[in-house]
């Protein structure tokens, strides 16, 4: 119907009359969505509400529909194309949230134009999804707590290596240079009593060209044991290098530095290695720590101790 003006009185003759207007506003600033997509599904165009609806911010062109549709929606792809059939669309895009479409798909000329709209969720839906949301996380922060427990024993594990002998699974000489700068700071803080043990297998130059290397490992691994046994749990009991250790002794006077020293060559001295058919000896020598000592003072009047105590004719403990 038209007034005497010529200005349309009716929708379909306002649209048919303005297709130019129309079309613009639907592109641009309308608030329903459109897709155009070909027969297979794949997107071929789409205006300016559908990617503000589902977040997108460049237009999917040649990507199949079903890409953005939820796990399970794939399938009844093929069940809602048509003539201006219903649809009810979920798309996943990247992040925890869904988007919902809600309209019609239309036949037009070989292809298909979709519109719809933004669906609201219910309030149950809501909660739903919310506790969905939850259980994922819930999820995520258990996997999250397990490979952070994963990554702290590996830490751990490395950290180990790092500060263990491989033979004797003592502490190494690096590890040792770093516990010993603590004692001795210790030591000077609270003038407490810090003695320290230098001792050396005799003749194991001789048990390893008699025995070979192999029996040589396994008495310097008995040895490393003997003296872990023999000490306390708070004494550092360190491999210095190829036959020698170092065991420091803290709140130890002279006097107990000595009995350690005297137990741990006895106990070794009394002990059987099964791979050599001789006994083993140790030398050692003894020292307490001065005030005025540095590390290598210190250490290194434990090693002339030691020193004496093999030139006097081994197995013994000498004290400086």
């Amino acid at each position: 119907m038209v007034r005497d003006s010529g200005a349309p009185t009716d929708l379909e003759s306002l649209l048919q009359g303005n297709p130019e207007k129309v079309t613009r506003y639907l592109l641009s600033s309308g608030r329903m969505a459109m897709i155009l997509l070909d027969r297979k599904g794949v997107i071929l165009d789409c205006n300016a509400f559908f990617l503000e609806s589902v977040g997108l911010s460049e237009k999917p062109v040649g990507k199949s529909i079903q890409a953005f549709l939820r796990e399970g929606l794939q399938a009844g792809w093929e069940c809602i194309r048509g003539d201006c059939r219903p649809v009810k669309l979920t798309f996943t895009l990247n992040g925890p949230l869904e988007y919902f479409l809600s309209g019609h798909i239309l036949n037009v000329q070989e292809h298909y134009l979709l519109f719809a709209h933004t669906v609201r969720l219910t309030d149950h839906e809501m909660v739903v999804k919310l506790s969905r949301l939850t259980d994922e996380l819930t999820d995520l922060t258990r996997q999250l707590n397990k490979k952070n427990r994963e990554l702290e024993a590996a830490n751990e594990t490395i950290t180990r290596l790092m500060n263990t002998d491989p033979l004797t699974g003592l502490t190494n000489r690096r590890q040792l240079k770093e516990r010993m700068d603590a004692e001795l700071s210790k030591a000077r803080r609270h003038g407490h009593p810090l003695s320290a043990l230098m001792t050396d297998i005799d003749h194991f130059k001789s048990i390893n060209d008699t025995y070979g290397h192999a029996a040589g490992d396994a008495v310097l691994v008995g040895v490393a044991s003997i003296l872990r046994q023999t000490c306390r749990k708070e004494d550092i009991v360190a491999r210095y290098g190829g036959e020698e250790f170092v065991v420091l002794l803290p709140d130890s006077p002279a006097a107990a530095a000595l009995d350690c020293a005297e137990r741990i060559r006895k106990a070794i001295e009394g002990n059987v290695f099964p791979e050599i058919d001789r006994k083993v000896t140790v030398s050692l020598g003894a020292t307490l720590f001065a005030p005025t000592d540095t590390e290598d003072s210190f250490i290194g009047r434990a090693d002339a101790a030691l020193y004496e105590a093999k030139t006097s004719g081994r197995n013994r403990v000498v004290l400086k």
